[in-house]
């Protein structure tokens, strides 16, 4: 049964009286009250209900009748309460996308206990506690996101290693720390960024750190991870760049997890980390600066850093603007040398109008980027906007024919669109699959951006 994307409202408990379904997709609608759960639904492998006004807790005769299931999205709802430990019951589940709801409590470690497990999405909740070390069993996991959960402490745990299959981790928006401090961050959403869900500031609850609470250098990152040389601006307002994290080679991140003390070590079980480590352009580790103290951070061009707690909080400020008495000073020079520097500065106003030089651009884009996005200051102001679409043709037939290439090919293709979006000062409006929305405040900007690209 697929009702997706009309404008049905009301209760949909109605459709409990359906029984042989196979695929339930109510998605998109206006659908509001407890999510329907039918004691009929022993055949139900998909059940999609996201963006819809639902309420109330998590079905449990959802787990008791529809053990056989294998996909299930009830994101973008309002959805409260814990995950019942009867998820278990759902042996078969593949998919579970929980993400964009109310749920509060901590994350049942049964969730862990899915043997089938390739999707977990809890992001924008209100989960608290520490990730267990039960990560390690669901073998097939390929993507985890537990982002914007600010009652998530502790540190990502060591065992996520033997995850071989993982593409993508997003752990931003938490107060997950490398030093495993319970409690230490308060998240909070930057207004001045065009995607709230992915810029937040964190800062101390109390203000003030301690030595303990300070990570070592083998700390920053669990043990089988590691920085790159590479480095990219961040996709948010923060003014900052910071180091890719990728795998460490096999053998390395054996020694190293071996080596390590306390909850950082897998002791005598490193050895058993995977033997063949996927091209980096094939994972995603997707971690928040705070986690690793902001180590390989640093500001762009006309930032300068402010260190806080200990130096394991940072943030980039405006720099200061040139000094008048500088100013001053090169007015005089400039008089005292007359006509001929007169002339000189001529013939430079020339040339900049013939060539417009690079650094010239640079500065002015530095100036577009620390306005922020295209907006109006005030209600009744208009903004200029230019916003560019791009799509790879033929993508999902490729996808289909060539996946590992196409995995390994969209990496490049996304870190070419972040550069050329820093670049020409453009702000990611949305992004799906292969087709990014960028908007830039010129449209010079835009057409720039699209002959780079």
């Amino acid at each position: 049964m697929n009702l997706r994307a009309n404008s049905l409202e009301g209760s949909a408990s109605v459709l409990e009286g359906c029984g042989s379904l196979v695929q339930l997709d109510i998605s998109s609608n206006n659908f509001s009250g407890p999510l329907p759960a039918s004691t009929l639904w022993d055949t139900l492998t998909t059940y999609q209900a996201s963006y819809n006004i639902f309420s109330g807790v998590f079905p449990c005769n959802l787990c008791h009748n529809a053990q056989i299931l294998e996909t299930l999205d009830i994101s973008h709802n309002r959805i409260q309460g814990q995950i019942p430990n009867t998820i278990t019951l759902l042996s078969g589940l593949k998919t579970l996308i929980l993400g964009s709801n109310e749920f509060t409590g901590t994350l049942t470690e049964n969730v862990y206990y899915l043997p089938g497990l390739k999707v977990l999405d809890i992001s924008n909740n209100k989960f608290v506690g520490t990730i267990p070390t039960a990560i390690e069993y669901p073998f097939g996991l390929t993507t985890a996101d537990f982002s914007n959960n600010t009652g998530f402490t502790g540190i990502l745990p060591p065992q996520t290693g033997f995850l071989y299959n993982l593409q993508k981790v997003r752990i931003t928006g938490t107060s997950m720390s490398c030093s495993g401090v319970i409690t230490p961050y308060n998240v909070t959403t930057n207004a001045s960024c065009n995607d709230p869900t992915r810029c937040t500031t964190p800062s101390l609850i109390s203000g003030e750190s301690h030595p303990g609470a300070v990570c070592s250098d083998e700390e920053l990152l669990p043990c089988f991870l590691r920085f790159s040389n590479d480095s990219m601006p961040r996709e948010d307002s923060s003014n900052m760049r910071c180091k890719f994290i990728m795998r460490k080679p096999p053998e390395q991140a054996k020694i190293d997890c071996a080596q390590r003390s306390g909850a950082y070590t897998l002791g005598n079980s490193a050895q058993y980390l995977p033997d063949i480590v996927k091209d980096s352009t094939e994972q995603s580790w997707i971690i928040h600066p705070s986690y690793y103290q902001y180590r390989g951070c640093t500001c762009l061009q006309g930032y300068s850093p402010v260190w806080d707690a200990n130096g394991t909080i940072m943030k980039c400020v405006e720099a200061p603007a040139v000094d008048k008495r500088t100013v001053i000073m090169v007015s005089a020079i400039s008089a005292v040398a007359g006509l001929a520097l007169l002339a000189v500065l001529v013939l430079l106003a020339q040339l900049y109008l013939r060539t417009r030089p690079k650094w010239l651009r640079e500065r002015i884009m530095q100036a577009k980027r620390r306005q922020g996005a295209p907006k109006c200051t005030k209600p009744g102001d208009k903004v200029r906007v230019s916003i560019v679409v791009t799509d790879v043709k033929d993508f999902s037939a490729l996808t289909g024919q060539y996946h590992e290439l196409m995995m390994k090919a969209m990496g490049a293709h996304n870190n070419i669109l972040r550069k050329a979006c820093h670049t020409h000062a453009g702000y990611v409006m949305d992004q799906e699959g292969d087709s990014w929305t960028v908007a830039f405040h010129e449209p010079q900007d835009a057409v720039a951006f699209s002959l780079q690209v």
